[in-house]
């Protein structure tokens, strides 16, 4: 038997292929639609309920329901960003990947962000179910865009968020604020 050092599994690792930040996402989505069927952990429960205090064990199913319709709403909007570049998935260094695919970061972030502005505007604090939804939207929002959300991802290949697509988040954010006011 021989000995593996460092230097092989470092080796290793540089000979592995490379795969976009988009496919890392895609990748890490797709259990959500096998998890939403699953039963709820006493694990996964217990951490919930502790951390809102108006969500009870018995909401944890229609907490599960919620959180998983979230996060394949978002996945859905990944999956329709990537449908329209068929070469988005093609490269091979995180420079590339950096360069060609800054657009398609750059709309999905939008479009994650709009969705969850829309959610919070649909949002009723009369509602019976309004602990369950808000709780879910926090989780939701914690694993894409928390310090260790999928957004973080993004560092690997250095993308920027520089200050133009800031202002362009929030001139969208705002427009889209408006129309749900207006269809009021």
């Amino acid at each position: 038997m021989t000995e593996t050092s460092v230097d092989d599994v470092i080796e290793e690792a540089a000979a592995a292929p490379y795969h976009t930040i988009l496919e890392m996402w895609r990748a890490v989505l797709a259990p959500a639609k096998q998890e939403q069927l699953a039963p709820v952990t006493p694990q996964w429960a217990n951490r919930v309920v502790s951390s809102y205090q108006e969500i009870r064990f018995q909401d944890m199913e229609s907490f599960r329901t919620d959180y998983f319709s979230k996060v394949l709403d978002l996945a859905d909007i990944l999956d329709e960003e990537i449908a329209t570049d068929d070469e988005c998935l093609n490269l091979t260094t995180a420079e590339e990947d950096s360069e060609a695919n800054a657009f398609h970061y750059l709309n999905v972030l939008i479009q994650w962000q709009k969705q969850f502005l829309l959610w919070e505007l649909e949002w009723n604090t009369e509602s019976p179910t309004a602990a369950v939804e808000i709780a879910a939207m926090s989780e939701v929002h914690k694993m894409f865009f928390g310090e260790q959300g999928l957004l973080g991802l993004l560092d690997q290949i250095k993308f920027e968020f520089t200050d133009e697509h800031k202002a362009l988040l929030v001139t969208i954010l705002e427009e889209t604020r408006q129309e749900v006011e207006d269809a009021r």
